[in-house]
């Protein structure tokens, strides 16, 4: 298929029809079958009750650090920002990334401030990291000879339309008020098939001027909708378990008497110690009674009171040679100070970081001691992560280097990529190393 005849600017309208045919009947796909469903309507659910995005966006904010992981991955991802150029492979396999002429990189360069291309970059790495699903839109210009914005739909309200006969997704509904909308109240946008020249799909296409391509990384055992793999948390019960302990501790401290001790003193203390004490009326009994316990909780508590010493009286039973307290003081155990769940609460976090993807030493946290790693751990973690995002980045660069340069007809050798830094030891004289993804 001759790519300098198809993305001309004169198609007559007869050859537009053929390319249509050809993309849409004889293009070459891999086999798909359809699924076999029992839901009612076009709309494909995701999940049982079509609100699986809104129970995800409901347990993040519900957690004081998924949303806060979730965000640093996406950050990762973004890296240094959007470049590009043209690829050169040096000798043993080094790219070297060469700047465009500013009469060819101009016409870019307005394209990226109109498009408000770094919005697109950070939604789109957001939404990739959170339901592991990206709805793209492409627009079209009037004329529809150019691509004229990419932008992101929420993926939380977006649904597909379940595969025709062919397996194919045909359109992609968009409602604010998923899971209660339907196909009748969602605005239909068609979707670009994006695994066979979607350029050229999209040129023969006649179905207005707004589309969706679908983004996702691929998760196996899922078809209308991949599935991010943190969801495990939430799944294996460690999401309950990390939330449960912050209620138990909020319940405790609002619950727990501040009794420090239990203090019993024996009825024969009172008349040993106080001669007359069978004589005293209640009143005077109850005073003496009150004076003893306020000196000894005078002598238990207060910071300056440390060190002071507690003299309580025994009685000794020569006859039998035993000897029987008067006082007896029981230290009341405290389950805060105790730290309890505090383990639990460490393994759910690093649970937490390890489904989501991402170091302790890159949050600031080590395993066993809490505290932030050192700046060898903190490198070598932040290197070998950026080192294993490539993947990620180029799932959201695909429309740019995919599809929207060839329909512009900007330069075909022209990559886009994410400049990624990679931190260095202090010998190498810079922080920092910028490479171009």
């Amino acid at each position: 298929m001759d790519k300098e005849i198809i993305f001309s600017d004169d198609l007559s309208a007869a050859y537009v029809k053929s390319i249509s045919a050809i993309v849409t009947d004889s293009v070459p796909r891999f086999t798909s079958v359809p699924i076999k469903t029992d839901d009612d309507g076009k709309i494909a659910k995701w999940d049982a009750n079509n609100d699986f995005p809104q129970k995800v966006i409901t347990d993040v904010r519900k957690d004081p650090e998924i949303g806060t992981l979730l965000n640093k991955q996406a950050r990762l991802l973004y890296s240094g920002g959007l470049i590009w150029g043209k690829i050169k492979v040096m000798e043993g396999g080094k790219e070297i990334m060469t700047p465009l002429e500013d009469s060819s990189n101009a016409e870019i360069k307005d394209w990226m401030r109109k498009s408000a291309i770094k919005r697109y970059l950070i939604e789109a790495a957001t939404d990739l990291f959170w339901f592991g699903n990206i709805f793209p839109e492409i627009v079209l210009q009037a004329d529809r000879k150019k691509v004229v914005q990419l932008c992101v739909q929420s993926a939380e309200e977006c649904r597909w339309e379940r595969q025709n006969s062919k397996g194919i997704v045909e359109n992609c509904y968009i409602n604010a008020n998923f899971p209660e909308g339907d196909e009748k109240t969602s605005q239909k946008v068609p979707v670009i098939d994006p695994y066979y020249d979607a350029a050229a799909f999209l040129q023969a296409s006649t179905k207005g001027f707004n589309y969706i391509y679908p983004l996702s990384y691929p998760s196996p055992g899922s078809t209308y909708y991949q599935l991010a793999d943190w969801n495990s948390i939430r799944e294996s019960g460690w999401l309950d378990v990390s939330r449960a302990i912050p209620k138990f501790k909020k319940n405790l401290l609002e619950r727990q008497m501040n009794i420090k001790y239990h203090v019993e003193i024996s009825d024969q203390y009172w008349p040993i110690k106080y001669p007359n004490w069978q004589s005293l009326s209640v009143e005077e009994k109850n005073k003496i009674r009150e004076t003893e316990l306020t000196t000894f909780a005078g002598i238990m508590s207060g910071a300056e009171r440390a060190g002071n010493s507690l003299i309580t009286a025994f009685k000794t039973d020569f006859g039998f040679g035993k000897e029987y307290s008067m006082w007896k003081i029981t230290v009341i155990d405290d389950k805060i100070k105790q730290g309890q769940f505090l383990e639990e609460g460490k393994d759910a976090s690093l649970y937490k970081m390890s489904a989501i993807g991402l170091h302790p030493a890159l949050i600031g946290t080590m395993p066993n001691n809490g505290m932030g790693g050192a700046g060898s751990n903190i490198r070598e973690a932040y290197n070998l992560h950026m080192l294993s995002i490539r993947a990620h980045q180029d799932i959201i660069l695909e429309p740019l280097n995919d599809l929207i340069k060839y329909y512009n007809g900007w330069d075909e050798e022209v990559e886009f990529r994410f400049r990624n830094s990679f931190m260095n030891t202090l010998d190498k004289g810079e922080e920092t190393t910028q490479i171009k993804a």
